[in-house]
């Protein structure tokens, strides 16, 4: 149970401050601000402007992140519903962090990341990234592990942080670029390293989505905030991973192949509008 939460036990729904959540996340956006302002400057050769565009992506990460760990959404999650401890997961993992990775300009993620570039570079390998997210995945929704979550706020906060950390290893061999990358993935690698990605979820996912009997004590005795018992809730929480999850894989699986697609056809015009621009810049040099 988080710190904060002990005043209104038997309802999600009474306000509660979370000075420690609001701090983190100001924290993040005003170092954010600086490093693309001040830093940059700093810098022995100044990157661009990041684009505004750029910034919108970061701020709609810290946005989705701050939601899912903010009231009421983290107090259902460790109290009351593991569907929306599931609906925490996902946004953390499959929208914040891609988010805020595509918001991040490679120059700043290799200031951030610098010292210890060399173990990003082994741990961002497609297996090894892969593999790390899904045992995550996995082992923070083991029946003890949710338990100790859901009644330990250290435990409670590392679980959040190891989220993001794994997240950021997934995410990053689809939205990193060199050098930050080892070893980049070309259009059809992400391809493949996102179909792989869906696989493995499928198996809790349908353990969650089928069955009978309750699985985590938390939640089978608190308090009823809704139409769901416990199981339905699990249930629920089930199709959350599976579908939510999915759909965000797909989608951008989807993306990947429409980007592939379009620069292929670029390419393959590319040389007879060189030809045609050629020709008419010669036509308009011969006089009539």
């Amino acid at each position: 149970m988080n710190l904060f939460a002990a005043a209104a036990i038997d309802s999600p729904w009474v306000w509660e401050a979370r000075p420690d959540v609001w701090l983190l996340m100001i924290t993040i956006c005003g170092a954010y601000v600086w490093s693309i302002t001040n830093l940059r400057q700093r810098l022995p050769d100044a990157p661009p402007r990041v684009p505004l565009s750029v910034k919108v992506r970061f701020f709609i990460g810290l946005a989705m992140l701050w939601v899912a760990v903010d009231w009421p959404m983290d107090r259902l999650g460790d109290d009351f519903l593991f569907s929306a401890h599931m609906v925490q997961f996902v946004m953390v993992t499959m929208v914040a962090v891609p988010f805020l990775i595509a918001g991040t300009p490679t120059w700043l993620q290799e200031e951030v990341l610098f010292p210890v570039l060399a173990v990003v570079h082994s741990l961002t390998r497609p297996v090894i990234s892969l593999l790390t997210f899904q045992v995550v995945l996995i082992g923070t929704h083991l029946p003890w592990v949710v338990e100790l979550y859901a009644s330990n706020s250290f435990v409670h906060f590392g679980l959040h942080t190891l989220w993001v950390l794994a997240a950021g290893l997934f995410w990053l061999p689809i939205l990193g670029e060199p050098p930050l990358l080892a070893a980049p993935l070309g259009p059809l690698g992400k391809v493949v390293y996102l179909i792989a990605a869906t696989v493995p979820p499928t198996v809790p996912a349908a353990f969650l989505t089928w069955t009978t009997r309750p699985l985590y004590g938390t939640y089978a005795d608190a308090p009823r905030v809704s139409s769901l018992n416990a199981v339905e809730d699990l249930n629920l929480a089930g199709a959350i991973m599976k579908l939510g999850g999915g759909f965000i894989l797909w989608g951008f699986i989807a993306w990947i192949f429409l980007s592939w697609g379009l620069s292929e056809t670029n390419r393959s015009r590319r040389p007879s509008g060189e030809l045609v621009a050629t020709m008419s810049t010669s036509s308009e040099g011969t006089p009539s």
